[in-house]
């Protein structure tokens, strides 16, 4: 008795549940505004009904993650994207290019480092070169002059950081 109920539910469940749709009304005021409404439309508007099938599939699922992916991360060619997903493709690109930003920063901070680096690499060779006494300051703070030796070891030290920096 009770499947023959459900049975007889269901079967005049069904007809009724495929005739659900949604009404959207389409109202032209005198300024010629189109506005569309679930409502009808105020009497002094032309009004027009438009139906509307909604597809079982429109929304996406809670078990699919409702993300518009599939399991190997590609967009599902099924339809437009919800707006969910176009402001989660937003702030993923926001992020991408702010990270961008940041590399090409640091990337421009480095090379005027290295650039400023060599410019006083070569500054200091080109003094140590020049001849003439080299002087130092010691813990103390008293000067004392490189000998020979110690001038040729202090030139040979610039020559390296030119190179390191001056590539």
């Amino acid at each position: 008795m009770i499947r023959l109920l459900r049975y007889s539910l269901i079967v005049t469940a069904l007809p009724v549940a495929s005739l659900v749709q949604a009404q959207v009304n389409k109202c032209v005021d005198s300024n010629g505004r189109i506005v569309y409404s679930q409502a009808p439309c105020p009497a002094n508007t032309k009004t027009s009904s438009v139906r509307q099938n909604v597809p079982a599939n429109a929304a996406p699922s809670v078990a699919s993650g409702g993300t518009g992916t599939n399991t190997t991360g590609t967009a599902k060619s099924t339809g437009p994207k919800t707006p969910a997903e176009m402001e989660m493709d937003f702030r993923k690109r926001r992020v991408e290019q702010e990270d961008a930003r940041k590399k090409e920063q640091e990337k421009l901070t480095e090379a005027k480092g290295r650039e400023d680096n060599c410019r006083s690499s070569r500054a200091q060779l080109a003094g140590l070169e020049a001849g003439g006494r080299q002087a130092r300051m010691d813990d103390k703070g008293e000067r004392y002059y490189l000998d020979d030796a110690q001038t040729a070891s202090e030139i040979e030290k610039a020559r390296k950081s030119v190179q390191d920096w001056c590539k």
